[in-house]
């Protein structure tokens, strides 16, 4: 059975996967009579280890008995059909032909744990083509290859090989927390995550993702009425619209999707590639696509865990007002410098917050914000509790942030003990920083009261700044609904059939249908042609090759510009073809020169957009010229999108603050730049998967209420 996502999304189905997740029967295909072996291992977990009552099927082709079952010698013999789930931990060379014996018993998911495929090369790519064909022609769903399997941990379910499932859960109540990750041995990092206070319910590991991915297990979290809050370790995103789902469902039912993308720097994808055969993806596009649809995007395991549980127990919120509570002024001082760097900011106390903790304290004591009671807090309870009560009610304060800077034993059992008794009673978030390298029995009575610590003040401030960015996001929350005149095409004469524009001039004609102008300007195949085309626009002008298939024209020097006379046009035809000869460009490609009037009285602004291998469309805006790569001021979003998500993009550049009025400078016209780039998007969607790139640099912004001018435009 499937599940269809939103009207939007109504091209992506995902599959409900009950049976795989509440499965009634199992296989076990190399089970093993073996201790230690990893087909021993998965039949103990399934036994012993979970609280599963359905039917289990053991197959080894020696024949003989475990743990009570028989061990079948074939998949044939096992007298069941339509099993719910096979686990096979058979070697690579013999996957498809034991998959087929499943297909054949109606097994309806089979979790392939080998590993030895597609990360390996050309030959293990061929194998897997070869088991996905098998799947979809059955209809038998994979999970795998070269995964860990699955835990699930409420109720107790592993389909998993390693021994440590026994472990997993035992420390302590579970956190309503989803994880999925690619790999095993990260995902297994985070699982033990649950020695720091971190408690996941599921566990999805899903190796190479040959058909089931990170994005199936996203969706079905999302739909968990168990989970509430979603965590993925990615090494590859291989089918972006579904992950786009996966994220805005998560989205939609409320729960924060906290990401690692891992493989995003030239080694990283290799790495990436060679593990787990996957798609590292342009890095500037991921961070786009996951800020644009809510995913909280983390850069390494300990960040992730600290957002997670932060999250998990105080919710989404705004946590930018940090007031800091210290017995150490130094660690006061330096938790402010952190405030500052991140973004955030040092809470303005109330006055009556003061006034009452000066009623306690002792007179040298800092009550603004650090606050520092001194040595004297540590061996004092009472003042503890009477200075912190107020600052726990402040309506200033969003977080209350304890850097515990060493262990003292008794004495900061004493004060932990103290501020969680406060804290638990407090309306504030309250985030413990353990600094010390040593723990003790107050770094344990934390985790036991479900106030996990974070080991490092700069992981702190990341943590509030994420969160706190993600609580903005939900609020505005401008993206939920296309907007749908954003996303209606215009009427436009554009076919399957229609040959692409080739040169600029065909390009513009494009951009004229959908409201972008160019500048007055006229084709010329000839250099009187040229100058009586000048003389009519009005010096000065400029002249630009016209040719198919010249993408930047500048480089083989087809180009000319502020020409006041028509001496220089004709100077400026002859060099301009001189150049394209020199270049060796066909003849056959010439149309002649663009002869424009000059427009230069605005704000250069590039507008672009790719199709990008994983998501598809995709529009990059920002500062635009030739100077395009050295000032690198671009922000990227998603397309379709709306008008509010293209002005929030446009928003996130440096030069989108000099459209705005300053000192004697008029403000250029943000309106009609906005109309135009919803035009230049409306275009490369229309024309379809045939164009893979479209590109308006520069699109000059003139003042206000003047609109804008397409100076040059190239559609690939």
């Amino acid at each position: 059975m499937s599940v269809s996502t939103s009207v939007f999304d109504a091209s992506v189905d995902f599959d409900d996967l009950l049976e795989l997740i509440r499965p009634l029967s199992v296989m076990i295909i190399s089970a093993s009579t073996t201790p230690g072996s990893l087909g021993h291992t998965t039949v103990v977990n399934v036994l012993e280890h979970s609280d599963f009552d359905g039917q289990v099927y053991l197959v080894n082709p020696k024949g003989g008995e475990l743990k009570g079952h028989p061990l079948y010698k074939a998949v044939s013999d096992v007298p069941a059909h339509g099993i719910d789930v096979a686990l096979l931990l058979v070697p690579a060379e013999a996957a498809v032909a034991t998959l087929q014996s499943c297909a054949q018993q109606g097994v309806r998911y089979a979790i392939v744990f080998t590993g030895g495929f597609g990360e390996l090369g050309e030959a293990g790519r061929s194998v897997e083509a070869d088991m996905l064909a098998l799947a979809r022609r059955t209809g038998m769903r994979l999970y795998g290859p070269n995964c860990a399997g699955l835990t699930m941990l409420a109720p107790r379910l592993g389909l998993t090989f390693s021994t440590e499932f026994c472990n997993d859960g035992r420390s302590g109540p579970l956190s309503r927390i989803g994880l999925v990750t690619q790999g095993g041995g990260l995902g297994r990092s985070l699982m033990q995550g649950n020695e720091r206070g971190v408690r996941f319910s599921r566990w999805f590991s899903t190796g190479n993702e040959l058909d089931l991915d990170s994005a199936d297990f996203i969706h079905w979290l999302a739909k968990d009425p168990g989970t509430d809050l979603i965590c993925t370790v990615m090494e590859g995103i291989k089918d972006g619209p579904r992950f786009v789902a996966a994220a805005k469902a998560a989205r939609d039912a409320g729960k924060p999707l906290v990401a690692l993308k891992i493989g995003r720097s030239d080694f990283g994808k290799k790495a990436a590639q060679s593990h787990t055969a996957s798609l590292a993806g342009e890095d500037a596009v991921n961070d786009a696509v996951f800020a644009q649809y809510g995913v909280i995007r983390v850069d390494d395991l300990d960040e992730l865990l600290d957002v997670a549980s932060l999250i998990s127990r105080v919710g989404v919120r705004s946590l930018k007002r940090i007031c800091v509570y210290s017995s150490s002024g130094g660690a006061g001082v330096l938790s402010a410098d952190k405030v500052g760097e991140a973004g955030l900011s040092m809470a303005l106390l109330q006055e009556r917050t003061v006034a009452e903790m000066a009623r306690y304290a002792p007179s040298y004591a800092a009550l603004t914000n650090p606050v520092d009671l001194t040595t004297k807090a540590l061996v004092d309870p009472t003042l503890a509790r009477n200075c912190l009560t107020p600052l726990f009610a402040d309506p200033e304060v969003d977080v209350v942030l304890y850097p515990i800077t060493s262990n003292y034993a008794a004495s900061t059992e004493g004060i932990v003990r103290n501020m969680l008794e406060v804290a638990k009673g407090g309306e504030k978030t309250f985030v413990p920083v353990w600094m010390s390298s040593r723990r003790g029995p107050a770094h344990d009575i934390l985790i036991q009261e479900g106030f996990a610590p974070v080991y490092s003040l700069r992981n702190t401030m990341l943590a509030l700044q994420r969160i706190s960015r993600y609580a903005c996001h939900v609020t505005e929350a401008v993206d939920r609904v296309a907007d749908s005149q954003s996303l209606r095409l215009r009427s436009t004469t554009i076919t399957s059939e229609m040959s692409l524009p080739g040169n600029e001039a065909q390009a513009k004609a494009l951009l004229a249908q959908y409201g972008v102008r160019s500048p007055r300007e006229q084709q010329a195949s000839k250099v009187d042609e040229a100058v009586a085309h000048a003389r009519a626009i009005g010096f000065p002008v400029a002249l630009k090759l016209l040719a198919d298939g010249v993408l930047h024209k500048s480089e083989v020097g087809g180009v000319q510009l502020h020409l006041h006379s028509e001496d220089q046009v004709r100077r400026a035809f002859d060099l301009i073809m001189n150049n394209a000869c020199q270049h060796k460009i066909p003849s056959q490609s010439i149309h002649g020169v663009l002869v424009s009037e000059m427009v230069t009285d605005g704000v250069e602004i590039l507008v672009g957009i790719h199709r990008d291998e994983v998501f598809g469309p995709v529009l990059s805006i920002g500062a635009g010229g030739v100077w395009v790569e050295v000032d690198a001021d671009v922000a990227r979003c998603h397309l379709p999108a709306n008008r509010s998500v293209l002005e929030r993009t446009l928003q996130q550049t440096r030069i989108a603050r000099r459209l705005e009025r300053h000192r004697n400078l008029p403000a250029r016209d943000g309106q009609a730049l906005l109309d135009a780039v919803q035009g230049i998007a409306q275009l490369f969607l229309a024309l379809g998967p045939r164009v893979q790139s479209l590109e308006v640099n520069p699109l000059l912004v003139l003042d206000e209420g003047r609109g804008v001018v397409a100076l040059d435009a190239v559609i690939e």
